[in-house]
């Protein structure tokens, strides 16, 4: 680590530059370069399954999109945080804005108002709290930890989307 304008920042070698270097893990060579946030962003895919089988319980079908953005998401982190380069991040960028859409478009086909959603609401904030502290420079940085902010980020972000496809 070294202090750059007062923050702690990791410094990274020019030929390991990666797409994902804001995300606090230190990028290694090779195929995988964020190993936790790689598999971390497995969790989307997974909450795809839950979230299908919520908007069919629910029977609310616009869940079913949300699924799919998703596993659309999953794959497009695994790809960002693992082998980078710009398709990678044109592929987790395009997840994030499916997934933004479809969770809005499945809100509102549950009429109005929505329902109060405790759970989603605690772990969404936890999410976005882990995300902002844990980026590369912030407090919760540890950018050689196994354990990363952002791999929790990943999981905490994830549950919410079962727990809002579920009601919770």
């Amino acid at each position: 680590m070294t202090r750059w304008r007062g923050r702690a920042v990791s410094v990274v070698p020019v030929e390991l530059r990666h797409v994902a270097a804001s995300d606090c893990e230190r990028v290694r060579p090779g195929r995988i370069g964020q190993p936790a946030n790689t598999i971390t962003s497995l969790a989307f895919v997974a909450a795809a399954l839950p979230i299908a089988r919520a908007a069919r319980v629910r029977d609310v079908p616009a869940w079913r999109w949300v699924a799919a953005a998703a596993a659309l998401e999953g794959v497009g982190s695994v790809a960002y945080h693992g082998p980078g380069g710009t398709p990678a991040k044109r592929l987790h960028d395009a997840g994030l804005v499916a997934l933004t859409a479809t969770v809005a478009l499945a809100l509102a086909a549950e009429g109005a108002p929505t329902r109060r959603r405790p759970r989603t609401a605690v772990l969404t904030v936890a999410a976005v709290a882990l995300h902002s502290l844990s980026r590369t420079g912030g407090p919760l940085c540890s950018c050689t930890s196994p354990l990363q902010g952002h791999a929790g980020f990943h999981v905490l972000a994830a549950a919410a989307l079962v727990a809002a496809a579920d009601g919770r």
